[in-house]
């Protein structure tokens, strides 16, 4: 029997009230008659169901004055953002950032909190002593929120939704338990790739295109496919795993990564793409680097091939070659007409993006013509941070507490 997903266990009512919701936050100023053509719902209904979304206060009415016919003013349906508001935050390796928003994404007040090594070890007691001083600052400006989201750069148990990856380290957080005794409101953890996929699905560049691979890397290989318009494994929420994909022998520095592991293993994606791989090569080039942070140490090697340096331009085509080879055989598997990669190693884009595009083109038919394209959000942009919250607004999940 196929597992029932929690939002179709919800009451029609509140997916209509979402659906309602996303059209009015989509087509700012609408009148009730042009819902009632979009939803396909009856004008009764939408009358009913935007009366209540005015009363708990998650939209607003405004006059639209008509310059091409006399009489009384029209009236548009706006997102009120003078009521809710929601808590973000997002949990990476070396940094706790935390966020409050306006329930459009305007952001109030943003604090980051620098994490090292000796936090990781008694990660929840930092992190609860972050959020506790974060809100004691912001008191004055948190006035309604109505969600606590937190989007976590690692990975997710699916079985238990605890923490078990973050960066390099292994873990065993319950980030939901840790916060839930601090709030009256719903907590949410996701993984951060399931808010970038989100945001740049559904409002970046890659709207109107049924058929982009997204490839996230980082300490970790994150993929996604939307196929004919469809997330393919959106129900499960589950993303394709591609570490073990084995990748040629390109070139002899490929020999330097993960030397003590098995040949087999050894040429497996995960260990030759990943940042724990990059930063293998950085340390064989540049012996005497002192940056410890994974990040920090990638975005060295992206300057200085930004300045020119021959090793370092090298180490950026090797790696553009490996992923333009994975590549090929996702575009053939699902013909993906775009590839929207997220990945420090663009930091030096204007020197990896080309190179990678010219040697995708030269592995892939003709015909295909894909092409290799960077998100429209910035890591962090609140955008992307929102995603998942906007998304549980509109499939309903999110509005049974506010009814």
């Amino acid at each position: 029997m196929s597992k029932i997903r929690k939002e179709d266990k919800l009451p029609l009512h509140l997916k209509q009230l979402g659906k309602i919701y996303r059209l009015i936050e989509q087509f700012e100023e609408i009148s009730r008659i042009d819902l009632s053509k979009l939803s396909r719902l009856a004008p009764a209904t939408i009358t009913a169901l935007t009366r209540e979304l005015i009363e708990k206060k998650l939209i607003i009415e405004r006059t639209v004055q008509n310059t091409e016919a006399r009489g009384r003013p029209a009236v548009g349906l706006c997102v009120s953002p003078f009521y809710w508001q929601s808590l973000c935050a997002v949990l990476a390796e070396n940094h706790f950032d935390i966020l409050l928003c306006e329930l459009d994404g305007t952001p109030i007040i943003q604090r980051v909190y620098p994490l090292n090594k000796a936090n990781l070890v008694q990660l929840e007691q930092v992190l609860i002593k972050c959020l506790q001083n974060f809100l004691l600052e912001a008191k004055h400006k948190l006035t309604h929120p109505f969600v606590f989201s937190i989007a976590v750069a690692g990975q997710l148990n699916k079985s238990n939704g605890k923490l078990y990856r973050l960066g390099q380290y292994e873990l065993s957080l319950d980030l939901k338990a840790i916060f839930e005794p601090h709030f009256d409101i719903p907590v949410l953890v996701t993984e951060y790739f399931e808010t970038w996929l989100l945001a740049e699905s559904t409002l970046g560049t890659v709207i109107g295109c049924n058929n982009v691979l997204f490839l996230q890397i980082d300490d970790v290989i994150n993929l996604s496919v939307l196929s004919q318009g469809n997330i393919i494994c959106a129900n499960s929420k589950e993303k394709m795993n591609i570490d073990k994909m084995i990748v040629p022998h390109f070139n002899p520095i490929q020999k330097q990564i993960n030397a003590h592991l098995p040949e087999i293993q050894r040429y497996q994606a995960i260990n030759q793409i990943s940042h724990q791989a990059i930063c293998q090569l950085v340390d064989e080039i540049y012996p005497d680097n002192k940056v410890d942070n994974p990040v920090d140490k990638i975005r060295f090697l992206c300057q200085k091939a930004i300045e020119g340096e021959k090793s370092a331009v090298e180490i950026l085509q090797h790696f553009a070659d490996v992923i333009a080879y994975l590549l090929m055989n996702l575009i053939n598997l699902f013909s993906s007409k775009k590839v929207m990669l997220s990945s420090d190693l663009l930091t030096a884009k204007d020197i990896f993006l080309p190179y990678l595009n010219e040697r995708l083109a030269k592995l892939i038919e003709p015909e295909r013509k894909t092409e290799v394209i960077t998100g429209q959000y910035k890591r962090n942009n609140t955008v992307v941070i929102t995603a998942g919250i906007k998304q549980k607004i509109y499939d309903g999940s999110l509005l049974i507490h506010l009814m």
